[in-house]
């Protein structure tokens, strides 16, 4: 069999490994699995298909913020697989992101190394990575691999190939305890080129912590249905960016209800209220600014009021903080690449201080 990407003289036989038949848990910030789910790529309990409305189960079939970890030692790597939906670009938003993969090689001083795939979107996608020595000093291939999977695309089945004659393992998931976000398309992933810049997948680089995408597009609302689901699991923080989906209206009981619920279940667990950030400066249209300022102020209104109730461990992410400009967003909303390094960076330095403090 002719193999994607590899001339006719570098033809192998390629082994292929499948994350679901391997035995154990193999999907990485994924908050519910096994038999808890319905798919094997599911970010929400099989029983949350009678729960939430429809289209939010429809989102939490999307592999957002999902990745595997796999050891080999080969010098080419072949992910192919298949997705639910064949329309796999947006009119803003590439392919690559919508329902591409992102490779990424962590190195042994817990730097990161990316490896460009040489991709084809066909009924069967296609990623050909040839993996090569991150640099003089690692002068042979090989290590662990974190490969993102589609943020706004429903994996239905995934295979990866190497070489026969190399070595290949997968990294089973740790019980470490993650990041939960519960938020909307920009936690989800819209706008990026890539999988691996969505910022919930920048800031599990950059922390070492798994992180877990419960971003479900314009329908993150703070609707009991999937706090309930939420608040069963144990988790370092849960971040709120769910204000850009809601009502000014629905804000304040939709913080109370949720904070509190959360409190109920984990008393000492920091909770991250974030503010809608969308681009409040440098523009000449402003059909969102009037909506966005009163969006923030009720956010931070309730967040005092809460802080005034007595709730502790209660942080707040402003959006100055994260500081989007007009070079940051493809529709004023929707972070690009650059915008998304800009939300990561302003989460990490927050959530940095809260472990700092809760150590």
């Amino acid at each position: 069999m002719l193999l994607p990407g590899l001339p006719c003289s570098a033809q192998r036989k390629f082994v292929w490994h499948n994350p679901s038949t391997a035995g154990f848990s193999t999907v990485h910030n994924q908050l519910w699995k096994g038999q808890e789910i319905k798919s094997f790529y599911d970010r929400l309990p099989a029983r949350a298909e009678h729960l939430v409305r429809k289209v939010v189960w429809a989102l939490s079939e999307n592999a957002a913020g999902l990745k595997l970890i796999f050891n080999t030692d080969a010098k080419q790597i072949i992910v192919r697989y298949v997705v639910a939906e064949k329309r796999y670009a947006m009119d803003h938003f590439p392919a690559t992101g919508v329902s591409g993969l992102d490779l990424f090689m962590e190195n042994t001083d817990g730097s990161w190394s990316w490896s460009y795939g040489k991709y084809s979107f066909q009924d069967t996608i296609t990623y050909t990575y040839t993996v090569l020595p991150p640099d003089k000093e690692k002068p042979q291939p090989g290590g662990s691999f974190h490969l993102y999977l589609p943020l706004y695309n429903s994996v239905e089945w995934l295979e990866i190939g190497i070489p026969e004659g190399n070595t290949f393992e997968f990294v089973p998931v740790s019980s470490e305890k993650p990041i939960v976000v519960y938020g909307t398309s920009i936690a989800q992933g819209g706008c990026v080129s890539r999988a691996g810049l969505a910022w919930t997948n920048i800031l599990n680089r950059d922390l070492h912590i798994p992180i877990v995408n419960l971003g479900f597009s314009g329908n993150g609302r703070l609707e009991k249905e999937v706090v309930d689901l939420i608040v069963e699991k144990e988790a370092r923080i849960f971040i709120l960016d769910c204000m850009p989906n809601m009502g000014v209206d629905g804000i304040r009981p939709g913080l109370i209800n949720t904070v509190n619920t959360i409190r109920s279940r984990h008393p000492e667990t920091p909770v991250i209220l974030v503010d809608h950030s969308s681009t409040f400066g440098n523009r000449i249209s402003s059909s969102l600014l009037a909506s966005s300022w009163a969006i923030n102020d009720a956010s931070l209104s309730t967040y005092k009021e809460l802080q005034k109730q007595g709730i502790k461990n209660l942080y707040y992410l402003r959006h100055e903080d994260i500081g989007l400009d007009m070079n940051d967003t493809v529709d004023e909303i929707h972070p690009t690449d650059i915008g998304m390094l800009k939300y990561a960076k302003a989460y990490k330095e927050l959530i940095q201080r809260i472990l700092k403090k809760n150590r």
